[in-house]
């Protein structure tokens, strides 16, 4: 399956890349690890309004699922820092982060992807992890840790914004000899 062991998953997030660009990247993916394995689709459509004191309430992109997510104290920092400052643009969503500009230009959100999973690459290269790295790899990787510490399928799936919990299945790393 695609989730990083733990030791790689925490220098990913954690371990300084001495780079802004690649800092910038890192507060990013922890953000959608700590979101619950949030998509980078719903992070990015994210929009100002979606932020309620510590809570983010959200549409999932993909299957238009409510979602609620508590932006927990370890997440805070990173948001402030990440957090779009600019004034919106008429006709255009005030979105959280200022990853995207326009909603009604798919193709921006393509492009912000394959740059986001490209500086996630350069990310694990500095950091000399030999996994390969990329917006999933995060959704993976928070799934198989929230299965490595009990919690149930069913709170996972939801979580994740799955109508079905055949999809969170596909996601969840099996358990090693060790674990079993």
């Amino acid at each position: 399956k695609k989730a990083l062991p733990v030791v790689a998953l925490r220098r990913l997030l954690y371990e300084d890349p001495h780079s802004d660009r690649l800092r910038r990247t890192q507060a990013i993916a922890a953000l959608m690890f700590q979101f619950c394995g949030m998509s980078f689709a719903d992070l990015s459509h994210l929009e100002k309004s979606a932020l309620d004191s510590n809570v983010l309430r959200y549409n999932r992109v993909k299957t238009k699922t409510p979602m609620s997510v508590e932006v927990l104290d370890s997440a805070q920092e990173m948001l402030e820092q990440l957090r779009n400052r600019r004034s919106p643009r008429p006709g255009c969503p005030d979105y959280l982060f200022g990853i995207l500009q326009d909603e009604r230009a798919y193709r921006e959100y393509q492009s912000a992807l394959r740059r986001f999973n490209y500086c996630l690459k350069s990310l694990a290269k500095r950091l000399r992890l030999n996994f390969p790295v990329t917006s999933y790899t995060l959704r993976h990787s928070w799934a198989t840790t929230a299965k490595y510490r009990g919690v149930p399928i069913e709170m996972i799936s939801e979580s994740l914004g799955h109508k079905s919990i055949k999809t969170t299945q596909i996601y969840l790393k099996g358990f090693e000899l060790k674990e079993r």
